[in-house]
């Protein structure tokens, strides 16, 4: 089974060679007009090509799935890990209710004391094994449970229990709170942080002491003598607008719409939401929560989570912890600190 059909080198060759190609009828042209838009065709196929050789370069060459006659192996870029048939004593196709990659292969070892250390091989409850990182297709399953039962005893009947439901509105949950939830807040009580925002307050007081020092230095600068330490006023005038102003564009990026990441805290769990993508864990699926420098990580309460949310596999981290992406930044932490207590369970455990 792969999910990689290989860097997309002869693609983006072709791309960028079309786009250099359009570039260069453009420019070769005595006219204004056809030179701007070669240029501009000519830069869209070259971005084209560019993003083919960023996703090539960041995709392994391989990401497979092997069974043969000797056991089942995993393949990401290399061999990641090899089980013989002999180590096994079943295996499961197990249904995980995404919209995507539904379905994945479970392994049960023979041995109690079976190890593995690779991360697309992970331990779940009842000493099984899921291969994490690549879900199967509906269409392959005729395959995979066909050449399991060849080599050895296949489960095909267990399914990903424990997998909370999305979580109902908040005025249903007011009408039947469970013991392990405090009484829920109101939707305006929900506190929404942003992930990677700006102390304003700071960045106002940086902001007009840029400007009092720009205006004493222009001031300087147009009625001092012209000498040497008007030279260095105009060397330190030219370098307090420089950072004043790289520090505002980056503060209004931090609040725009494509880069702006939020982070919501309710009486139903941690929201977090940027542009391109969207995580939504209830408390009942998180035992334990922490933020060591900042970073928001949690450990799942059931040992079958990596089954059951096989999409956040990338979050998992070596010790079975799972870390959002971004870290908080520092007005963003102290809000975290602020008002994590009034939303969170008694049953989930917090390391500050």
């Amino acid at each position: 089974m792969s999910r990689t059909d290989g860097p997309h080198w002869i693609q983006a060759g072709f791309l960028l060679a079309v786009g250099a190609g359009i570039v260069w009828l453009g420019l070769s042209s005595a006219q204004q007009g056809p030179r701007i838009m070669g240029c501009i065709v000519g830069g869209g196929f070259g971005l084209l090509g560019l993003n083919l050789v960023w996703r090539s370069v960041r995709k392994p060459v391989r990401n497979e799935l092997i069974i043969d006659q000797i056991g089942i192996s995993r393949v990401i870029g290399g061999v990641a890990w090899a089980v013989r048939w002999d180590e096994l004593a079943a295996a499961s196709v197990v249904e995980s209710g995404q919209k995507h990659d539904s379905y994945q292969v479970v392994l049960s070892p023979a041995r109690e004391d079976f190890e593995s250390h690779s991360r697309s091989l992970v331990r779940i409850g009842g000493g099984d094994f899921v291969v994490a990182g690549l879900g199967l297709y509906e269409r392959e399953l005729p395959r995979v449970r066909e050449a399991l039962a060849k080599h050895v005893g296949t489960r095909i009947e267990r399914v990903a229990g424990g997998h909370v439901p999305a979580p109902p509105p908040v005025e249903a949950v007011a009408a039947a709170v469970p013991e392990w939830m405090p009484p829920p807040l109101r939707p305006s009580a929900s506190v929404e942080i942003h992930v990677n925002g700006w102390n304003r307050v700071r960045h106002r007081w940086l902001r007009f002491v840029a400007i009092a020092i720009e205006l004493g230095l222009g001031g300087v600068i147009e009625f001092g003598p012209h000498n040497g330490f008007r030279t260095a006023c105009q060397v330190v005038f030219v370098a307090v607008f420089v950072g004043a102003s790289w520090r505002e564009i980056f503060e209004q990026q931090s609040r725009s719409r494509k880069t702006r990441i939020t982070l919501e805290l309710s009486a139903i769990g941690l929201r977090w939401v940027s542009y391109y993508r969207r995580i939504v864990v209830t408390w009942p699926e998180i035992a334990e929560l922490r933020t060591p420098s900042r970073l928001v990580e949690f450990r799942p309460a059931s040992e079958d989570f990596p089954l059951q949310r096989p999409e956040l596999d990338e979050l998992r981290q070596p010790d079975g912890w799972y870390r959002l992406p971004t870290p908080l930044s520092s007005t963003a932490s102290k809000r975290f600190d602020a008002h994590i207590r009034e939303v969170l369970p008694g049953g989930v455990a917090w390391k500050g």
